[in-house]
């Protein structure tokens, strides 16, 4: 993950620009993980801008993300101009994908 941080320095958005983290978690054992890689890659992104279903849908695998990103788009919350950040792990191979959306 610690390329995130150079490619978020390199393009000119900061933590603070996110509006919604979306990390894709098979357990919420790896909630404290991700944040303390977060924090320690200086790209803190406070537990209340992270959005997760996993307790209501529990791990679906692949539809991870979608499921998210449709249930945050169903929740209201989003306005225009917001940032999302998603984070799609390929698990065997602890590698990551993201992918930043604005909202329109």
């Amino acid at each position: 993950m610690k390329w995130l941080a150079e490619v978020m320095r390199e393009k000119g958005l900061a933590a603070s620009e996110v509006d919604f983290f979306m990390p894709h978690l098979s357990s919420n054992f790896f909630k404290s993980k991700v944040a303390e890689e977060l924090e320690a890659q200086g790209i803190p992104v406070p537990e209340e801008r992270w959005f997760l279903n996993l307790s209501e849908v529990g791990n679906v695998g692949s539809a991870s993300i979608y499921l998210m990103v449709h249930d945050l788009v169903k929740s209201g919350r989003l306005k225009k101009g917001q940032k999302i950040l998603l984070m799609v792990p390929e698990s065997a191979r602890f590698s990551y994908a993201f992918a930043l959306l604005t909202v329109v």
